[in-house]
């Protein structure tokens, strides 16, 4: 069978783990770290909080930034985590015009779970040493991270079945590896932005539990910025226009078009290095 073919059935079934559909029965068996882990969202489960009526938005949703405001000249910025990093990737090449760098280290379907079970791509990087590597290397004003795949059911332990982060051992496994990855690149005190869910916010979905334990670590921890991208997208009634101005917000499959890739890029970068626009 076709990788693209592989890689798209796979996330049909990311698809259906985030939104809600049956993923195992929560354990908490296996501790994997200290009973009362100082980590973010370790002993309880953290969600993005729901907006109230008077803040929802229930028209257009922003659609990134239609320009790229000053600050991000001369930057060097590292992508890495999944294919919606590559996407920000592509978007923030194309934003900055030549007048800066992007190391795009992302790779379709790969996340930093470390699952027993095969992923359908067979070359995922080993995050754990090659990132900090690339720190090393790239030396980057911010570092960009998107984790959307590991919202997908995944099997962590050699016997068990496969299980969403709505499992409160893999939701333990889960935030340990975050708190690595965010210090290995945050070394030099170099700010990390990380991505939401960009899948809907239904209450009690894997997205909500994505998204709120992403924001709760962007709380906890100085340098790391939490985007919003799903509200880029879609609107608080979880309405996604397909076209916005005219122009298609998706491409041919679930990301997106040329047109929202650059204005993604400019939002990103204005976000990261124009201090007026930057996110707390």
């Amino acid at each position: 069978m076709p990788v693209r073919e592989v890689l798209k059935g796979a996330f049909l079934c990311l698809t259906a783990c985030v939104m809600g559909w049956p993923n195992g029965t929560p354990s908490s068996a296996l501790e994997f770290g200290p009973a009362h882990s100082p980590i973010p969202c370790y002993a309880n489960a953290c969600t993005f909080p729901e907006r109230s009526a008077s803040r929802r938005n229930i028209g257009l949703p922003p659609w990134g930034s239609p320009t790229l405001l000053p600050g991000a000249e001369g930057k060097k910025v590292l992508v890495v985590g999944d294919s919606w990093a590559r996407d920000a990737a592509t978007g923030i090449t194309a934003s900055f015009a030549g007048k800066g760098q992007v190391k795009d280290a992302a790779a379709l379907a790969c996340g930093i779970r470390e699952p027993f079970n095969p992923l359908p791509n067979k070359h995922c990087p080993k995050w754990r040493t090659e990132w900090p590597s690339l720190m090393e290397k790239v030396r980057p004003d911010a570092v960009l991270m998107s984790v959307q795949w590991d919202a997908a059911e995944q099997q962590i332990d050699p016997r068990g079945n496969p299980v969403t982060i709505r499992d409160d051992k893999a939701r333990k496994k889960f935030v340990t590896n975050l708190d690595r990855a965010i210090r290995i690149l945050s070394v030099r005190r170099t700010p990390v932005y990380v991505f939401g869910s960009t899948f809907a916010h239904v209450p009690g979905s894997v997205a909500v539990l994505l998204s709120g334990i992403l924001l709760e670590f962007s709380r906890k921890y100085p340098g790391v910025h939490y985007l919003d991208l799903y509200h880029q997208l879609c609107n608080d009634l979880n309405q996604c226009p397909r076209t916005i101005s005219g122009f298609p917000v998706y491409g041919t499959d679930v990301h997106t078009s040329k047109e929202t890739k650059v204005r993604l890029g400019n939002w990103i970068l204005n976000s990261m290095f124009h201090h007026s626009r930057r996110h707390a």
